[in-house]
């Protein structure tokens, strides 16, 4: 299975502006893995909000565009009309100081990014490109990737759910809904007919591969169901941040960061125990913002 090559975002591009916190958050019990990352702060001590938004306008062809529908190498001529086309299907709301960006198309992209690098789980439907109107919302989950484990020998599909709110508690609660209403209107068969039917990748003998796993319409023998969330939300701390250099404010955050997702996990664990899918495969990063708000702004900046 050769699906796992597919990923377009590496771990090196990743780093130069989010960081990773080593915990022991996970219960086995409830297949649930709580990931924690945080932004990097720049030269004066400030978070990397605007080079996230930045670096993430970067990979929108690859997120909107399928590789059968783009050249294999790309011409300074090629990447302008795709990008073109990739802006047009965002939704571009009109922002300002008293009217942020309330869309979630930020936030699923920030998740696609999170679930590549991180997860080294490539996007296996473009859904983006298949709205027929740019103002339209993607239905079903916000996003499908998938990861072959040749130690399991067991292709990994990730339903994406990405959440980005000002308190986490309610992020956490809504994720989680959204997750358990996917199972109960049956939306995992949509979400696989859209995996046979418009794979991201034009080779052919991939995509029979993945379609072969899929038994009409459910999960077979050697496919593992998982949701990957993506939790953001607003982090008072920033404001308060102790040091004089960006490395003893970071040290000063983490700290922080530690002592208040011992709450929100108690609190995601608990959640989850409650759900009507609990046995499913849960993976969840936790990423706190000095404002959500400020970062989809950012994001629609880039992208005008």
């Amino acid at each position: 299975m050769k699906i796992n090559h597919y990923a377009s975002v590496d771990k090196k591009t990743f780093d130069s502006c989010i960081g990773s916190i080593e915990h022991e958050y996970d219960i086995n019990e409830l297949n649930t893995k709580v990931r924690l990352h945080y932004l990097k702060l720049n030269g004066n001590g400030e978070p990397m909000v605007k080079a996230l938004a930045n670096l993430l306008y970067e990979y929108i062809i690859d997120y909107c565009i399928s590789s059968a529908n783009r050249p294999d190498v790309l011409t300074a001529r090629d990447s302008t009309r795709l990008t073109k086309e990739a802006r047009k299907l965002f939704r571009h709301p009109e922002i300002g100081e008293n009217n942020p960006d309330r869309t979630g198309e930020a936030g699923e992209l920030l998740l696609f990014f999170l679930v590549e690098a991180v997860l080294g789980a490539p996007q296996i439907v473009s859904k983006m490109e298949l709205k027929t109107n740019h103002r339209d919302e993607v239905k079903g989950s916000d996003g499908i990737h998938a990861r072959y484990s040749e130690q399991d020998d067991m292709v990994d599909f990730f339903f994406g759910e990405a959440k980005l709110y000002i308190d986490p508690i309610s992020a956490i609660t809504a994720a989680l809904k959204s997750i358990d209403d996917f199972h109960s209107v049956d939306m995992l068969e949509h979400e696989f007919t859209m995996v046979t039917k418009h794979f991201k990748y034009s080779n052919d003998e991939t995509k029979k591969s993945i379609s072969s796993l899929i038994i009409s319409g459910e999960a077979g023998p050697n496919v593992r169901l998982n949701h990957a969330c993506l939790i953001g939300y607003n982090f008072k701390d920033f404001t308060s941040l102790d040091g004089s250099t960006p490395k003893e404010m970071t040290a000063d955050f983490i700290s922080k960061f530690l002592s208040d997702s011992e709450r929100l996990t108690k609190s995601l664990f608990s959640k989850v125990d409650n759900m009507k899918c609990k046995q499913l495969s849960f993976e969840v990063f936790f990423l706190p913002f000095p404002s959500v708000d400020e970062f989809r702004n950012a994001f629609n900046k880039a992208l005008d």
